[in-house]
């Protein structure tokens, strides 16, 4: 008896080397498999330093388990995402450097916001400028593991940048105070803001959080040595190691929750069912007769009251209050002449952390008067930012709502 098989190549591929070797195999000119690129995207994750255990497992359950939506690029190419992606992580997706710099996109030909989320068909035209950079809030517009980890990325990045120049403003504020920048006074600094590293006060000095007014304070404790050394001895504070001082990231100390999209701070309770601490994944539940009552994502009784009552579900998250950035507005009036409005936005976007919402301005037979919405981290940068605007021609009235 004689036994003949007839094969295919792909077929001979499995049988021979078995389907984890096959699975690179393409046919000439073949573009790269799903299975591939699906790998790659893994292999990606696995390699980004900046992400985090608890992060990784959830990014990837996302992955693995999404249904995918086929989008178009504008030169027709077919790209697949998970589903639920938004036009900024297609841009991601194209690559990192497009992602980076995006300043909006175009989906069927209208202009949509970063946030929007794509459907099968649709075709995307991504919008790019040299002056766009991430924000905090694209981690907001992103579902993908590769678009969060590459923003996380350089969010840290832009922070140290931010603490590298904060350290020079630092040491120019503490000589006029006739106090020189070395480990001991960083170390002092450090324990009297309760930080937990030198980059966590440089940083905070740069974003202008720390301020001349509470460092003349420190100064003034300083120099009361008496004062100082009993201070001291009541709080029993340990000097901090040079190893933990000099520690190349910035920390988050979670001292506030807030709600909702726009981030409110509300009355609450934390349950008793989970007893959920600062840092936590957490979630608003809306009680009958006890408020708002915060619980942990992997609460026992989170899956039950988020499949039963979903209308009273209430998004919540730990932040740093004093990274916390805040809404206000600005109204301005004065003599209006060509290039005011141009004066004035200059004078916001040269500020590196002012982020502008809306401007809308009105005039009547030569005097203006107008309204600026923007978003700012405290009130000494609004201080500042009030002044300049006091210094711009023509301008009578600067104040805030």
């Amino acid at each position: 008896m004689v036994e003949v098989q007839i094969r295919s190549e792909r077929m001979n591929e499995i049988a021979e080397k078995g389907y984890a070797a096959h699975y690179k195999y393409k046919q000439e000119g073949e573009k790269e498999d799903n299975l591939e690129n699906w790998i790659n995207r893994l292999q990606e994750a696995l390699e980004n330093p900046s992400l985090n255990a608890v992060d990784f497992v959830e990014q990837f359950k996302l992955n693995l388990y999404a249904q995918e939506i086929f989008v178009f690029t504008p030169a027709g190419e077919l790209k697949s995402l998970p589903k639920g992606a938004t036009s900024l992580d297609f841009a991601f997706h194209i690559h990192t450097e497009v992602g980076m710099r995006t300043r909006g996109a175009r989906v069927n030909g209208k202009l949509v916001p970063l946030s929007h989320e794509l459907k099968s068909g649709d075709q995307v035209e991504v919008i790019t400028s040299d002056s766009s950079k991430p924000n905090a809030n694209w981690l907001n517009y992103t579902t993908t593991a590769r678009a969060r980890a590459k923003i996380k990325s350089a969010l840290k990045e832009d922070r140290k940048l931010i603490a590298e120049e904060g350290k020079e403003v630092l040491r120019r504020k503490l000589k006029q105070l006739k106090i020189t920048l070395n480990e001991s006074s960083v170390n002092d600094l450090v324990r009297y803001f309760n930080l937990k590293t030198s980059l966590d006060l440089f940083y905070r000095v740069g974003i202008g959080s720390i301020d001349n007014t509470m460092l003349k304070e420190f100064a003034s404790s300083r120099s009361n040595a008496l004062v100082s050394f009993i201070k001291n001895k009541i709080s029993r504070k340990q000097t901090i190691s040079k190893e933990q001082l000099e520690k190349d990231e910035i920390t988050s100390n979670y001292d506030s929750l807030v709600f909702g999209k726009e981030e409110e701070k509300l009355d609450y309770k934390l349950s008793n069912c989970c007893n959920p601490i600062p840092g936590d994944d957490v979630f608003g539940f809306l009680t009958v007769s006890e408020g708002i009552k915060v619980h942990k994502h992997n609460c026992p009784n989170a899956l039950s009251l988020q499949s039963n009552y979903a209308y009273r579900i209430m998004p919540a998250k730990w932040i740093d209050s004093s990274q916390q950035e805040y809404a206000t507005e600005i109204r301005i009036s004065g003599i209006d002449h060509m290039g005011l409005v141009n004066d004035i936005t200059k004078v916001i976007s040269n500020n590196l952390h002012v982020n502008m919402k809306s401007l809308s301005f009105e005039t009547d037979d030569g005097v203006f008067s107008g309204k600026i919405k923007l978003i700012v981290k405290n009130k000494a940068l609004l201080k500042k930012i009030l002044d300049n605007l006091k210094k711009i021609n023509g301008i009578d009235k600067v104040s805030r709502v």
